[in-house]
């Protein structure tokens, strides 16, 4: 889990919000899913903290098939949503830029 003082988070939902209006995010499970069986896969997927088991489960199987890495952030869903500019509340991300990810895998430390 992804765990960071307010400093750090902050810092964190910036730059996922750059990697958004950059075009390098997936947004929402079933589209991840899909791409991580596409040509062009997601190089980092982030869970919200908020997501159902079932959901968890089946985001880290996949991307440990698949050899993505994959970290739940603590982040509740409808901040993420909102954050990303969607209406509704939002469990995964799937990051396509290697930059951002290691980006934001270096904020999760």
């Amino acid at each position: 889990m992804c765990k960071a003082s307010h400093e750090v988070t902050e810092r964190f939902l910036r730059m996922l919000g750059l990697a958004r209006k950059a075009g390098k995010t997936v947004l929402g499970t079933e589209v991840i899913c899909e791409q991580m069986r596409a040509k062009k896969k997601p190089v980092l997927i982030l869970v919200s903290s908020g997501a159902s088991d079932g959901t968890l489960r089946r985001l880290s199987h996949k991307s440990s098939f698949y050899s993505i890495p994959c970290l739940t952030v603590d982040v509740a869903p409808e901040v993420l949503g909102h954050l990303l500019g969607t209406a509704r509340p939002l469990v995964s991300v799937g990051i396509t830029d290697g930059g951002f990810a290691d980006q934001l895998r270096q904020e999760c430390k």
